[in-house]
């Protein structure tokens, strides 16, 4: 086991510093001694540190994380990324030979049955939906006590790294990503499932251009219970209800959330900017929405003030649905459009205007020596 991996089981409680030093020293002098090597954890369970269970958990997230695990029929190939509620690998999918995509929900959630029975039924709530701007389910289980959601692989950048590359975004690229997350938002809300933390990280952008919203429904799984109130989301997108810690959020704070996401991308920074979380999330209850265009002068006012409304505080002020969303995003898309369109004929009629002609240059002199020439006269027809 890595560092990493060695701290984790420290930060999860299952063994203190000291216990996991002896361990490892145990381990390093059988080692050294040429005798029956037996790895850290291994040690921690002869020791009785950690139960036999918690090593055969140990000893999976062991194989995993080399990408030498196969879980019911997915042979597991490298390690993707990581955050509160666990892992996501790409593997392969046996049956079908494709590329798939396998959150793994993380060890210590796993041991919570109430939490892993809310996390089946929500991974099937979203494997039921099918659209294209979706990253889609397609298989929830368990395997050696993993639990798990296989999920499309789409072979993209996320946003976030888009935005960290590169800074910001044409207005017309912004306007076109936040369509295809209205139109997956639109489809999500109309089968009851509310993402609760759309941000940059959790949009990818395929290969063909698609704009793909992951991690839909799943967000509220953070919640240990969902009669208390839990904030969930991230500071710097979430909206004010969340923030307050309400439980009944409805689709509005989605769109808050997706407001301040067309605000980094159209200016390159989140709407609100602190040292801290806390500092972030008094911003978003407290202060008015940004405008973008005093980042960017650049950006249209149909489109600033479309963000401004999607990020008001109270929710009745905001855009009602995503479906009415839709409706506005297309109408500033063409409005964008159009005005670009005008700018750009406008610069080709200035370029194929004629012309005036230059002055005819001065005929040259004779030479002065000899006699001079007579003059030719031309004839007029």
């Amino acid at each position: 086991m890595n560092d990493e991996q060695l701290q984790g089981i420290i930060d999860r409680g299952l063994a203190t510093e000291a216990e996991l030093a002896e361990a490892v020293e145990i381990s390093s002098k059988l080692s050294e001694m040429g005798m029956n090597a037996r790895s850290v954890i291994e040690v921690l369970a002869e020791k009785g540190v950690i139960t036999q269970g918690q090593l055969e958990k140990l000893q999976l997230e062991d194989r995993r994380a080399e990408g030498k695990e196969q879980i019911a029929g997915y042979r597991v190939e490298e390690k993707l990324g990581e955050g509160a509620m666990g892992s996501v690998y790409k593997a392969r999918q046996l049956s079908l030979d494709r590329d798939v995509a396998i959150k793994v929900l993380a060890p210590h959630l796993s041991e919570d049955e109430s939490y892993v029975q809310r996390f089946f039924t929500e991974a099937k709530a979203v494997a039921r939906l099918n659209h294209t701007n979706i990253i889609s389910g397609i298989d929830v289980g368990e395997s050696g006590g993993v639990n798990y959601l296989v999920m499309e692989y789409a072979d993209g950048k996320t946003v976030a790294s888009l935005l960290e590359r590169g800074g910001s975004m044409d207005e017309e690229r912004v306007l076109g990503i936040s369509l295809m997350m209205a139109r997956a938002l639109d489809h999500a809300h109309r089968n009851n499932l509310i993402h609760r933390d759309v941000k940059p990280d959790n949009i990818i952008i395929t290969k063909d251009g698609v704009a793909k919203l992951c991690d839909l429904g799943l967000a509220k799984m953070e919640s240990a219970d969902q009669d208390e109130p839990a904030r969930m989301g991230t500071a710097a997108y979430i909206s004010p209800e969340q923030a307050r810690g309400h439980t009944d959020i409805d689709e509005r704070a989605d769109l808050y959330s997706l407001g301040c996401t067309i605000f980094h991308m159209l200016t390159g920074h989140a709407p609100f900017e602190g040292e801290d979380a806390s500092g972030v999330l008094a911003m978003h209850l407290t202060e008015d929405a940004p405008s973008a265009r005093d980042r960017d002068p650049t950006i249209s006012e149909r489109t600033d003030l479309l963000v401004r409304t999607l990020m008001a505080k109270d929710p009745t002020d905001r855009v009602s649905s995503a479906k009415d969303l839709i409706s506005n995003l297309e109408a500033t898309l063409r409005d964008v459009k159009a005005a670009r369109g005008k700018s750009v004929g406008a610069a080709a009629a200035v370029s194929a205007a004629p012309r005036p002609k230059p002055a005819a240059a001065p005929a040259p002199k004779a030479p002065s020596s000899g006699a001079p020439k007579p003059r030719r006269r031309r004839r007029r027809m």
